[in-house]
């Protein structure tokens, strides 16, 4: 059986999904949707509760309830190119989508490997890597998480093991800074997907026991030696993983 809740829930995705209320768009307040639904405080505040788990609306201070777009972004992993307008591949994947997004840098250490960091750079256990955590938001809001490792050994005096951002993106750095030749780098990609940590959820602002996307990236000079493990967690509502225009290979 449907409960009032559910009721109004149901109501109000429909007015969001059949473009009523479009995206960026806020909600009427609770008072006036009382007054629609004929119904009480707690009634309301659970229906929004549940279109807020579901990713649908966010409320904004001083604002409201508004209308998320819910069109998913589609990126490149292995974007390395800056654009003239100097943005990175995060930045310049919203900015061709008519969407607002920011790479957010949330720290830079110089920490010992874990074995399984050390094994896919080739390093050994305990070696000292720049680890850099960034958050890439869409509209405002956390929809990815990056966590990536580089052998300081490789890195040391370039931005990359820098404290601050590293404007036009991370891989365009390494070129720029002659540790990575665009020519014959290689790129090895991974994607999965798992149920996100309590901590990712809180982030991403997800319900406990979504499923994220995930995707491990790991980029080696012509050398094969390996120069980035990059650990990607993402909102499947809100992210899409793409590789584009790769030629066929026959074997």
């Amino acid at each position: 059986m449907t409960t009032r809740r559910e009721e109004i829930a149901n109501h109000l995705r429909e007015l969001i999904t059949n473009g009523t209320y479009a995206p960026g768009d806020v909600l009427p307040n609770q008072n006036a949707m009382k007054a629609t639904y004929d119904t009480t405080s707690n009634t309301i505040s659970a229906a929004v509760k549940i279109l807020r788990d579901e990713g649908l609306v966010w409320r904004v201070a001083n604002r409201g309830l508004i209308v998320q777009d819910l069109r998913p972004l589609y990126i490149d992993l292995s974007m390395a190119t800056p654009p003239s307008n100097g943005l990175g591949p995060w930045e310049t994947a919203c900015h061709n989508a008519g969407r607002t997004g920011s790479m957010q840098l949330i720290s830079v250490e110089r920490v010992p490997t874990e074995p399984d960091v050390a094994r896919a750079l080739q390093l050994s256990v305990g070696a000292t890597v720049v680890r850099r955590d960034r958050h890439a938001l869409l509209d405002g809001r956390a929809v990815m998480l990056d966590t990536a490792y580089y052998p300081l050994a490789l890195v040391d005096g370039t931005p990359v093991a820098g404290s601050g951002k590293v404007d036009g993106g991370i891989l365009a750095a390494l070129i720029a800074a002659g540790v990575l030749d665009p020519a014959t780098a290689r790129v090895r990609e991974l994607i999965g997907a798992r149920t996100a940590t309590k901590d990712e959820a809180d982030t991403l602002r997800l319900r406990p026991g979504v499923t994220v996307l995930t995707a491990e990236r790991v980029t080696r000079d012509g050398e094969a030696q390996p120069v980035e493990l990059l650990h990607r967690v993402a909102n499947t509502r809100r992210i899409r993983f793409q590789t584009d225009d790769l030629p066929l290979r026959s074997r």
